[in-house]
C-alpha cells in the first residue's frame, strides 16, 4: 500500500485520505481539506465581527442563527471556557473543539452544544440529589 501524506495542523491531522481507524469523539479525527474548509467557513459565519475570534455571546447568536439551536449563554461561556481562559476563541481553538467529532461542521457544533446540555442536565440532578 502506498503510504498517505499527511501533515498535522492546528492540533489535527489533515491529509488527503481520512484514515479507517480514526476514532470520532476520543481526540482529534481526521480532517480532510474539504472538512478543513467546511470548518473555517462555519467558523468565519459566527465570527460576526470579523475579528478571527468568537465570544460565548457570538457562539450563542451564531447557533441560533446557523443551527436553529437555541444554546443558553452558560453553555456557549462552556464551550469557550474548555478551550481557551481568554474568553474568545481563534480558530485553532475552534479546531480543538470541532475535531472531537466527524460529520457536516453544523452537526458537529450541534452535537457539542447538546453534550454540555447534557452535563449541565446531570450535574444539576446530582445536586438536587444531594441536596435532596
Amino acid at each position: 500500500p502506498r503510504p498517505v501524506k499527511a501533515r498535522v495542523t492546528m492540533g489535527c491531522l489533515i491529509s488527503k485520505e481520512a484514515p479507517t481507524n480514526a476514532p470520532a469523539g476520543r481526540g482529534p479525527s481526521a480532517l480532510d481539506v474539504t472538512q478543513l474548509k467546511s470548518y473555517r467557513d462555519l467558523f468565519n459565519r459566527l465570527d460576526t465581527n470579523k475579528d478571527g475570534k468568537l465570544t460565548a455571546r457570538e457562539l450563542q447568536e451564531g447557533a441560533l442563527r446557523e443551527l436553529e439551536f437555541e444554546a443558553t449563554a452558560k453553555e456557549c461561556k462552556i464551550l469557550v471556557d474548555e478551550v481557551t481562559r481568554t474568553g474568545e476563541v481563534d480558530f485553532s481553538e475552534f479546531l480543538t473543539v470541532m475535531c472531537t467529532g466527524v460529520g457536516p461542521a453544523e452537526e458537529v457544533l450541534l452535537r457539542r452544544f447538546n453534550s454540555v446540555r447534557k452535563k449541565l442536565k446531570y450535574h444539576s440532578a446530582d445536586l438536587m440529589a444531594v441536596a435532596g
